[in-house]
């Protein structure tokens, strides 16, 4: 019986399929290879950013809720509308910082006795207007003191992954002691429809996004000014 070995060419075709085989495989394996080496660290750069931004802000509430930062009594956090923003528009979250953070861009070094609103945007995101009592400034019809013209306000990108605010309250506002109370959350402020007055929410839920990743954080508003041992201060 007459044994018939592979011909030249058959060697070469052989060969010839069996690297491309080989290319492909070692071109998928390095494709998934970065797909899975990238993945995280973008997400990790993305939870980072989140961290980031709830703890700026968790640490800028707390300074403006100090005893020497707070000289509007026990009242920390209200709600205000700067100039430019009419009685058409619902007020943001102000508060006075004794000193703002370096994140505040300020001519003339630290910018100190500054008034800071948080203002949400849909397609900017999350972002501080303030400005600082040092500028030229005049009183408004209810007699506080503001920046001339809107252009005076600066503007503080904080985060332009920011995608949704919420405003979360507990019970509502004419509940009396002994009432069942339970959270609620809103897209907007609560308003009472008798006094035109809006209300300051307990805590404002941020949603950042990015792609198809959400992130949610809770932000505490310190209403009132607590004291050092954690105990609400005797106002006499």
């Amino acid at each position: 019986m007459n044994k018939r070995g592979f011909s030249m060419i058959e060697l070469l075709l052989a060969m010839a399929i069996g690297g491309m085989l080989l290319v492909g495989a070692v071109s998928l394996l390095v494709t998934v290879s970065q797909a899975w080496a990238n993945r995280p660290a973008t997400r990790d750069a993305f939870d980072a950013h989140v961290n980031g931004v709830a703890n700026f802000l968790h640490a800028t509430l707390e300074e403006a809720s100090l005893p020497q930062a707070n000289r509007t009594g026990n009242s920390v956090v209200d709600l205000q509308r700067p100039v430019g923003f009419s009685d058409s528009d619902e007020p943001l979250v102000h508060f006075y910082l004794r000193e703002a953070p370096p994140l505040f861009v300020w001519p003339n070094g630290v910018a100190t006795r500054v008034h800071t609103y948080l203002y949400f945007d849909d397609r900017e995101g999350l972002s501080f207007l303030w400005f600082s009592e040092l500028q030229e400034l005049e009183k408004n019809e209810k007699g506080k003191l503001e920046p001339e013209d809107e252009s005076d306000l600066r503007k503080t990108p904080i985060s332009s992954f920011c995608d949704e605010i919420f405003y979360c309250y507990y019970g509502d506002e004419d509940d009396k002691e002994g009432d069942i109370k339970e959270w609620k959350v809103e897209d907007d402020l609560e308003e009472n429809i008798q006094s035109g007055k809006f209300r300051i929410p307990a805590f404002i839920k941020l949603v950042f996004r990015w792609e198809e990743e959400d992130l949610e954080r809770t932000i505490t508003l310190a209403v009132e000014r607590i004291a050092p041992n954690g105990l609400e201060e005797d106002p006499f």
